[in-house]
């Protein structure tokens, strides 16, 4: 079972010319596979979420794959990271042949916490550190701090202004989502996310804008802006 993939938006980064090879691991995202991968997911985000609503994420094949993997990390976690493991080290080299820097995104479409789960005592950062991992997450910044995985937090219906103001404070940037990506928005400098998938690169303090998809160009719940 192949762990690793891509998508229309790494493809993007990985042709952008800024220097990063980029994969994505997608699970399954809230309780789609009988697991909840998704612990701080609103009723907004889940309706949406790009992981079973929009491109080739709706296919059965696709949904298949993402329970598949969930599955064994759920039940087989030392296959899970033989298996994971392998990929990245198989990254790592491929980058280092195109004389690029590895670059992954563990929750393609899930909020697991990576950095507190080990495999044979380490977690993929510590066993990686040389990858430059990074997510997007609903987790609060109290639950969640600073970690060796560069994070994104991703506004809900439910967020509050001063929970994106805490966020930033923090020193992670706010992912929103748009009818229509502004360049700001509230006061805070918005920045295009659709450009590329690099969130590691984004300037300090700012919205990243992104462009509602699939259901979610129909919200009206206030999930998107």
């Amino acid at each position: 079972m192949k762990l690793l993939g891509t998508s229309y938006k790494i493809d993007k980064s990985n042709k952008s010319g800024k220097g990063f090879l980029t994969a994505i691991l997608y699970l399954s995202p809230a309780s789609e596979s009988g697991y909840q991968l998704c612990p701080f997911r609103s009723p907004a985000c889940e309706a949406a979420c790009l992981g079973h609503s929009s491109g080739l994420m709706v296919m059965p094949a696709s949904k298949q794959a993402r329970i598949n993997r969930t599955v064994l990390l759920m039940t087989d976690r030392q296959s899970f990271g033989t298996t994971i493991k392998k990929e990245i080290a198989a990254l790592e080299r491929k980058a280092a042949k195109l004389g690029l820097l590895p670059a992954i995104r563990l929750n393609g479409d899930s909020d697991v916490r990576w950095d507190v789960m080990t495999f044979d005592g380490l977690t993929l950062m510590q066993s990686f550190p040389n990858v430059q991992f990074y997510d997007y997450t609903k987790w609060p910044v109290q639950f969640r701090p600073d970690s060796d995985i560069h994070l994104t937090f991703s506004r809900s219906e439910k967020t509050t202004l001063s929970e994106i103001q805490e966020n930033l404070d923090k020193g992670r940037n706010v992912a929103v989502v748009f009818h229509h990506v502004p360049t700001t928005w509230q006061g805070w400098t918005v920045i295009d996310g659709d450009a590329d998938d690099l969130r590691f690169l984004d300037p300090a303090g700012v919205i990243v804008g992104l462009k509602a998809k699939g259901r979610a160009k129909r919200d009206t719940s206030g999930f998107v802006v």
